[in-house]
């Protein structure tokens, strides 16, 4: 099973490190790690070249987690191994190897993967999401209260214990592609939905500072992880 689990995590891996943003802004002579907000998805790619090449990478984003997931399942005819190709493919966007291990958020990309998986739970998430978005007006904490709040529900209901931690892995890397959001949320220099990025000065903390955030968060990570799967056992 181990064996199978880490075929499928590698298969999903592989289709999502594929940075359809970054290869589209190449195509255009630009480099989007370096304008905008720096971030390879379909959100910047609005800003920078348009309506049209951000409806191209969002599609392409999400079917590179819909459609492996779906092909691992009717393959195997495995649940649990469709759900750790989902987690391959939200890592592999958010660490990407044909960018040396830099990546996206990976929301869209996730979305695709539990739009097979778990459709109708998705589509409470984002109403939820969408609601708490506009009240709050900062996409951050939206995000993570209602990407954490489903979570903990799946976590915490009769669920396969394999399926459970893969869900978790692609949690956790969702939220560590949005540790530079929350540094501007402590900074103060957050945009908030309706403001233009180029308004804002997106300052980040030092590079000391971010290597050890996110050193504490992968180790918050593992210690979550760790206490979650004990308890399971």
């Amino acid at each position: 099973m181990i064996f199978s689990i880490s075929m499928a995590l590698l298969f999903g891996y592989l289709v999502g490190s594929t940075p359809f943003a970054f290869l589209l802004g190449q195509k255009k002579g630009a480099n989007i790690f370096k304008q905008g907000s720096g971030n390879p998805g379909a959100t910047n790619t609005l800003i920078l070249f348009g309506k049209r090449a951000a409806a191209v990478v969002l599609i392409l984003d999400v079917s590179k987690g819909f459609f492996p997931t779906m092909l691992t399942a009717w393959v195997t005819q495995d649940q649990t191994l469709a759900f750790w190709t989902a987690a391959g493919a939200v890592l592999g966007h958010v660490f990407s190897m044909y960018t040396k291990f830099r990546g996206g958020k990976a929301l869209a990309t996730a979305g695709g993967a539990l739009l097979f998986l778990q459709p109708y739970p998705l589509l409470i998430t984002v109403a939820s999401y969408v609601i708490l978005a506009f009240l709050i007006r900062y996409i951050v904490i939206a995000t993570t209260i209602v990407i954490v709040g489903a979570l903990c529900v799946f976590l915490f209901t009769p669920q396969v214990l394999a399926e459970q931690v893969a869900l978790f892995l692609m949690v956790a890397g969702v939220l560590y592609r949005h540790l530079p959001n929350w540094e501007r949320i402590f900074l103060k220099n957050e945009p908030k939905i309706g403001r233009p990025v180029h308004e804002v000065t997106l300052e980040r903390f030092t590079k000391e500072k971010q290597e050890w955030l996110q050193l504490s968060y992968w180790i918050t990570i593992g210690m979550i992880l760790m206490a979650f799967v004990v308890w399971k056992i």
